[in-house]
């Protein structure tokens, strides 16, 4: 039989070692930017899972819908976010334009392990920053409505 107090205690862990493993790439890639690398990883997963199945990794190993929603968790604001934010169209302008930022950047970057770390450790700080100040005004994940690699495997896994 499934114990619901046993998974619910299975999923705080997780919820914790998620907010300790962003945390610590966030705080820990101001002294060592290849921490930032751990984002590309996380990105090629969950890219790789979409192919398998779409929106596995959201729901099984985003350490940062799990984050958000453990530190978030006594928020009492409930409200939706706004229409706009929610459509297809912003959704894939805000990838788009993340994607092209990352790309430049990478471009820039002159191709080292600490440039190249860098670039995606000011990327997870920026979507943890967003993921934080929506998650205030709105749902604790919120963030996840319109993250940018949510809105990638919606549309790898249509074509």
């Amino acid at each position: 039989m499934n114990n619901p107090a046993r998974k619910n205690q299975r999923n705080n862990v997780f919820e914790m070692a998620s907010s300790v493993f962003v945390f610590f790439i966030a705080i820990g890639g101001i002294f060592v930017p290849e921490l930032g690398l751990a984002l590309a990883g996380l990105m090629a997963a969950a890219i790789v899972m979409t192919l398998r199945k779409p929106r596995s990794f959201c729901s099984t190993l985003c350490p940062r819908g799990k984050a958000l929603g453990f530190i978030m968790r006594g928020n009492k604001r409930r409200r939706a976010l706004p229409k706009l934010l929610l459509s297809i169209q912003f959704r894939r302008l805000l990838c788009g334009a993340m994607m092209f930022c990352v790309i430049g950047n990478l471009a820039r970057s002159g191709g080292t392990l600490p440039a190249v770390g860098l670039v995606f450790w000011v990327l997870c700080v920026l979507s943890l920053s967003a993921g934080l100040i929506l998650g205030f005004f709105f749902k604790p994940r919120a963030w996840c409505a319109i993250c940018p690699m949510g809105t990638l495997q919606d549309t790898i896994s249509r074509r």
